[in-house]
């Protein structure tokens, strides 16, 4: 750990790292890479598309349907829709035609076909199958041959729109007819302005919703969309600015896996952490089951009518009817198998609630202090920013440090907070301490670049009127800051490297049970 005290002199800070000696041995001698560190955010592989022309992307991908299957455009559409919109699947097609196009709404199986036949179904009927109208020229049916007027088709696809997100995927309206309605029969049908617009919201829909290479941002006020084939866990950085995770669309989350992350959440907002402290902290009155907390006074308690009890007297320690109890009041101070089996269950409670409570406080410091530094820190610092620039002279170019300090800061905190996710649900033992000493330093560090930011030291500079002793301290201040900034980025990327290659193996989801 001599790089980590030789840094620190750098920055010029003091009293580093005390509380770390214990870990001398260990090995950190990442081989820091900035680029390697952007990859995972620059990635080639992602392109982004913007709103207006998504639905471009998917004509093109109709068209090498087409091309690629021998199909028409509508029949090309309900085979793409079949394989999620992903046209690698497309060279499963010609390993068993006949049922792909079963399976893809576009014809009937001959089961199907037989059991709707002996049902007394016909196919190319001359009546309506809703109505009973006789056939005229209006009349039309699916590749399954079930004829129905225009008025019937009408009120049908109307009502199937009411639900745009599964409108695409509508069958027949014959019962047990599997043949899926093309958007192309919605056209035929409905001339409305509102059913037409509709349809286009369930043509998007379908197309989004179903086709992993496509993923909105997260920003509600982004238009972009992120497409790539590479359907991994991995961080992706919109042109709006906005940097998420590609595989779930939400928040950038790494070192945790999506699962990890969206189990995370549930559990913050889940009410069970009230009714764990509940049952922690009470007993159920011996009667009616009533929760009791007992706060102070002697061990009589009586559930309480006033607040839903039954009036039920019992004593709190052994739980025996109050009016027995002087009969048997020797019970008390016995330590029975029931006591310690309510004492083990309510202190097992108690502890996943420590541990819980102590995770989630250091989760939120760290969600909190993104906040801070992006709705108050940033104007602050631009203010000095350009105090610098109308006083001292200092190109904004000159100034970029600062700004590149703020960003550091930012995913700094953004990696800490996503780190105690992660140590929440690891097991505990020497990985974990390991684990826990990088997360430290990182920590540290990571304060301590906020704190050069926050404190006075960038005002006492601007107020410098000697410019030698202006330019000192400016030149020192930068220093410092590129010297932290560094150690982030190293330790950042020894943390992320650690976990992704040693520790995931001991996560264990069992460690805060939600059943209890």
């Amino acid at each position: 750990m001599s790089d980590l005290n030789l840094e620190k002199n750098k920055s010029g800070a003091s009293g580093i790292m005390q509380s770390y000696n214990e870990y001398q041995d260990y090995d950190y001698d990442y081989d820091y890479d900035e680029e390697d560190l952007n990859n995972n955010i620059t990635d080639e592989n992602v392109i982004f598309i913007e709103e207006a022309d998504i639905l471009n992307e998917r004509e093109k991908m109709i068209l090498e349907a087409t091309e690629k299957l021998f199909l028409e455009r509508n029949q090309a559409i309900l085979a793409m829709i079949y394989y999620e919109w992903n046209l690698d699947k497309l060279d499963n097609w010609y390993e068993d035609v006949e049922q792909n196009k079963v399976n893809a709404g576009i014809e009937l199986s001959e089961k199907t076909k037989k059991s709707l036949e002996q049902k007394g179904i016909e196919s190319n009927g001359e009546n309506c199958l809703i109505c009973y109208e006789e056939k005229n020229e209006n009349f039309y049916s699916l590749g399954c041959g079930h004829q129905f007027c225009q008025d019937c088709w009408t009120d049908y696809l109307k009502e199937k729109l009411k639900t745009p997100l599964g409108a695409l995927q509508v069958t027949c309206p014959q019962s047990g007819c599997t043949c899926i309605i093309g958007e192309y029969v919605y056209t035929k049908f409905l001339k409305d302005k509102d059913l037409l617009e509709k349809l286009d919201k369930a043509i998007y829909k379908n197309f989004i919703n179903r086709n992993e290479d496509f993923k909105q941002c997260p920003n509600p006020h982004c238009h972009y969309y992120a497409k790539s084939n590479m359907h991994s866990s991995r961080d992706i950085k919109c042109k709006c600015g906005t940097t998420y995770c590609f595989k779930c669309a939400k928040e950038t989350h790494r070192p945790c896996s999506c699962d990890m992350y969206e189990k995370w959440n549930k559990l913050n907002d889940n009410s069970k952490n009230d009714d764990k402290w509940i049952e922690a902290n009470t007993k159920k009155c011996p009667h009616c089951g009533q929760k009791i907390e007992k706060s102070k006074g002697c061990n009589y308690m009586l559930c309480d009518k006033r607040v839903g009890g039954c009036g039920h007297a019992f004593c709190y320690v052994c739980e025996t009817d109050w009016a027995k109890h002087s009969q048997d009041h020797f019970k008390c101070n016995k330590y029975t198998d029931a006591v310690k089996n309510r004492e083990k269950y309510q202190n097992k409670i108690k502890d996943q609630l420590k541990r819980y409570d102590f995770y989630y406080t250091r989760y939120m410091n760290n969600k909190n202090a993104v906040d801070y530094v992006n709705k108050k820190l940033r104007e602050e610092i631009g203010e000095k920013i350009t105090l610098l620039f109308d006083l001292k002279n200092i190109s904004l170019r000159e100034t970029e440090f600062i700004l590149e300090a703020i960003e550091t800061v930012v995913k700094g905190k953004k990696l800490l907070e996503n780190t105690y996710a992660f140590g929440f649900y690891m097991k505990d033992n020497e990985k974990k301490d390991y684990f826990e000493h990088e997360q430290g330093i990182l920590q540290y560090w990571t304060e301590e670049l906020h704190r050069f930011l926050i404190d006075d030291q960038l005002n006492s500079i601007i107020q410098e009127e000697n410019f030698t002793s202006f330019s000192d301290k400016f030149n020192k201040f930068k220093n410092s800051i590129l010297n932290i900034i560094s150690s982030i980025e190293k330790y950042s990327k020894g943390l992320i490297d650690d976990i992704e290659n040693n520790f995931i193996s001991d996560i264990d989801y069992d460690i805060y049970d939600d059943k209890l």
